[in-house]
């Protein structure tokens, strides 16, 4: 790597150090850190094991609190889950002494638990952890009476305990969340644009760069900033500008990696230093926007200055003596960066539509209420669906843990019987995935709780230790699954040594990491044996979907270029729509590779056509913010390159003259970058329309077959 790439690296690992941490929920998690960790300490002062029941109750409560809800929804879910979970408990405890009786129990449990995914993500990973406070108190040792009114006591407990500290102490306001979450958007804003730089001076391939994430980070902020009024003045024009900005980096990103897979023009490296000077500007908006103050004032002339080094790194990019193609392609570049440095100069301009006029999207998922949950599993269970199939497989697998346990005598078995309930996913790759990366966190959390358990020797001093695992936990859970799992497990190990202090923590880490391996087996096996879900059975449907969703992106961009009736807030839920059905198939792609060597031929040819789709969508997206720029002659040419690429879509024929090479030497920056786009876009949309069509005979010869 050369002394400029080094720079680079150095800079970027000082960014992170200097701002990183902020988007991280670190002060949430370290409140819920200290609350899980408090159980715990007493249960080591008192020298009661049975309080690390509790302390298992307050973290399980933590981890299924929504704080995006309103107060008195999050009292009603925390107490509801102890109420439940204490039921349940009692009930699967008392069950013991008969097997058979605890192994039905915690199936239906299990079957039920897993319908309510239906509801969302929130409210599946709440009746989840119910399922496994049932699974895991089924496969404790038999107990005589009283033991279950107490471990049902001392989970209500732990669960009251965690309500009341998260509602009632260390609060943050609702104007800090959404400067919180518009600093995270402006942070990963900034990191796409260094990416960007990194691609462009070919130090890094241009084949992730998390525009996916970005606008993940999107909608986020969208919500939370929907949610609080008062934080409009600080927050409300980023909203508003949050759809264009992320229009104007998916054609930056297009135009940087849209000739081959993975390659970045010769020209590239004129403009790294000012996609990096671009970088600083949204890193200054993202600060002043962090310590809540208006940007006009926080940043003085250093906001002047960096918008001069941009300006003049554009005027010597555009002086450089290029070919003509790689001329062309540098004045298209420099629409797009004027266009985002015309946000960031004076974003309060548009801070009168920041709130106003505003249309959901079409892809949000609807918001289902009481009545409605028990009408949409029923229909779920009538219909044979995904989610009433993982719930068949989710049961079957519980039952099978619990069974092996009890029938097995095996020591600290509910390792097992917690590992089988979070490893089981929807389809047989995501399992595959989620119980490698349980089992190798798993073993490095086993060996870290060792250390730590044998560097503090007493009790109260490795109960206190859990304080920052448990931070860590809660850090990491919005990171990667292995780090997440990595700080849970010495969370767990540790204070299963509180509930039984004469064992071994080596001793410990050996039965959790055997156990854990063993619960991944079993829900591997049962996902490949009851009602398998395979990724390539949904190949056809998703790129039907996306396809279609694109086409209508496209319908969209060339009703507005063309004058129709098409509001802005429509062309912008159209690709979002677009991006959504083309990163499901993405994910699609990359778990048909984890699958039957077929499915990972499948997968790459799947990988394609999502690049083409994603170039084509990156193509598009700038024409929302340059289309009114241009002169009409221009904008019928958007419309009739829109419809073109929809037939092609289609694997239709259509009639698109374009522009002769020899006449691309005149012309404004964003004539260019329509005339260096046009190509591109072509040979995309004909890519896809292939592939289409391709399935499309595939699909129709599997019926003929089906029906001969």
């Amino acid at each position: 790597m050369s002394v400029t790439g080094g720079l680079v690296n150095r800079e970027a690992l000082m960014r992170v150090l200097r701002q990183g941490r902020h988007h991280l929920p670190v002060s949430e998690a370290l409140r819920s850190g200290l609350i899980c960790a408090a159980p715990a300490v007493l249960a080591a002062v008192l020298h009661e094991p049975l309080l690390c029941w509790t302390a298992i109750a307050t973290f399980w409560t933590c981890l299924s609190d929504e704080q995006n809800q309103t107060t008195l929804a999050r009292v009603r879910s925390g107490l509801a889950f102890g109420m439940l979970g204490a039921l349940l408990s009692a009930c699967a405890i008392a069950a013991a002494r008969v097997p058979w009786a605890a192994v039905t129990l915690t199936g239906v449990v299990a079957y039920v638990g897993a319908l309510i995914r239906t509801r969302g993500a929130g409210s599946g990973l709440w009746a989840l952890l119910l399922v496994t406070a049932c699974a895991v108190s089924a496969s404790f040792p038999v107990h005589p009476w009283p033991a279950p009114l107490e471990y049902a006591a001392c989970f209500f407990g732990g669960s009251i305990w965690a309500v009341v500290c998260m509602v009632g102490l260390w609060q943050y306001s609702d104007a800090h969340r959404a400067r919180r979450a518009t600093f995270a958007y402006l942070y990963a804003v900034s990191s796409f644009l260094r990416r960007l730089g990194d691609v462009a001076d070919q130090y890094a391939s241009g084949e992730s760069l998390g525009r996916s994430g970005l606008r993940s980070r999107l909608d986020v902020m969208k919500q939370v900033v929907d949610s609080v009024p008062a934080s409009h003045d600080t927050c409300g024009v980023w909203r508003a500008n949050g759809e264009r900005i992320v229009a104007l980096l998916a054609g930056l990103e297009t135009l940087l990696t849209g000739n081959t897979l993975g390659k970045a023009r010769a020209a590239g490296p004129l403009l790294a230093p000012t996609l990096r000077h671009l970088a600083e500007l949204f890193d200054l908006h993202a600060d002043a926007v962090r310590r809540g103050l208006p940007s006009s004032t926080s940043m003085g002339g250093t906001l002047g200055s960096l918008i001069g080094q941009v300006r003049r790194g554009l005027r010597r990019a555009a002086a450089e003596p290029l070919a003509q193609d790689d001329s062309a392609w540098v004045r298209a570049c420099e629409t797009l960066v004027l266009s985002l440095v015309r946000l960031t100069r004076r974003p309060g301009a548009t801070a009168s539509v920041a709130v106003t006029g505003v249309q959901p999207a079409r892809g949000d998922a609807p918001v289902i209420g009481r009545k409605g949950l028990a009408a949409s599993v029923v229909e779920e269970m009538r219909a044979g669906g995904s989610i009433a199939r993982y719930a068949c497989r989710l049961s079957v697998a519980a039952m099978v843990a619990v069974a092996t346990v009890h029938f097995k005598n095996i020591e600290q078995g509910y390792w097992l019987v917690l590992t089988a309930l979070f490893v089981v996913q929807p389809t047989v790759s995501q399992t595959v995935k989620v119980s490698a990366l349980r089992v190798t966190g798993t073993v490095l959390g086993a060996v870290a709780a060792s250390l730590v358990a044998l560097i503090f020797r007493n009790p109260v001093l490795e109960a206190l230790s859990i304080i920052p695992l448990a931070t860590g936990t809660f850090v990491a859970r919005g990171l990667s699954y292995v780090s997440y799992i990595l700080f849970l497990t010495p969370h767990f190990i540790l204070v299963a040594h509180l509930g039984m202090p004469t064992g071994s923590p080596w001793t410990l880490a050996a039965l959790r990491i055997g156990n854990s391996l063993a619960g991944a087996i079993v829900a591997v096996l049962i996902s490949l044996i009851a009602w398998p879900e395979w990724e390539a059975r949904k190949l056809t449907p998703m790129t039907s979907a996306a396809i279609d969703a694109v086409c209508a992106y496209l319908d969209a961009v060339r009703n507005a270029a063309s004058e129709e009736r098409a509001g802005a807030w429509q062309v912008e839920a159209a690709r979002r729509n677009a991006c959504v059905a083309i990163d499901k198939l993405d994910a699609l792609a990359s778990a048909m590779r984890r699958e039957l060597i077929w499915s990972r031929r499948r997968g790459q040819r799947v990988s394609e056509l999502v690049w083409h789709l994603r170039r084509l969508v990156g193509i598009a997206a700038p024409f929302e913010c340059i289309a009114a720029t241009l002169p009409e002659q221009e904008r019928r040419r958007i419309a009739l390159l829109a419809s073109s690429c929809m037939r092609w879509l289609r694997g239709s024929r259509a009639m698109y003259r374009f522009l002769e090479p020899t006449a691309r030497v005149a012309g404004t920056p964003s004539h260019h970058f329509l005339h260096v786009s046009e190509r591109r876009a072509a040979e995309s949309a004909k890519f896809a329309g292939a592939m289409y069509a391709e399935l499309a005979q595939s699909r129709l010869r599997r019926n003929g077959l089906a029906a001969g």
